[in-house]
């Protein structure tokens, strides 16, 4: 009958450490979960901030070069093919920006 008792009492201790560990192993992994999640949003926000970090250094420089782009096509001129490439390029120049801008968005 003792040894019943004990046998007992030892598959119901080994019970509780089962069941303990189980809860720490499930408590661990929803931290480590967490944490990931957290990483993850934090990356993407480090990659966006970022981006437009890198965008704005390209493009900063090149507004210069679209205000007088606007003005080459603003001249009159006799040489309407000439006209027409300025045109071309200033639509060009602008679709590029659009194009990095939506990205962006």
């Amino acid at each position: 009958m003792m040894d019943e008792e004990i046998k007992e009492e030892v598959k119901e201790t080994e019970e509780n450490n089962t069941q303990k560990e189980i809860e720490e192993l499930t408590d661990r992994y929803k931290r480590i979960l967490a944490e990931f999640e957290n990483y993850k949003k934090r990356s993407a926000k480090e990659r966006e901030n970022l981006y437009g970090s890198i965008l704005s250094d390209i493009v900063t420089p090149m507004l210069p070069v679209l205000d007088n782009l606007e003005k080459a096509v603003e001249v009159k001129t006799a040489d309407e093919a000439y006209k027409a490439g300025i045109d071309l390029v200033l639509k060009q120049f602008k679709d590029v920006l659009n194009t990095l801008r939506s990205k962006r968005n």
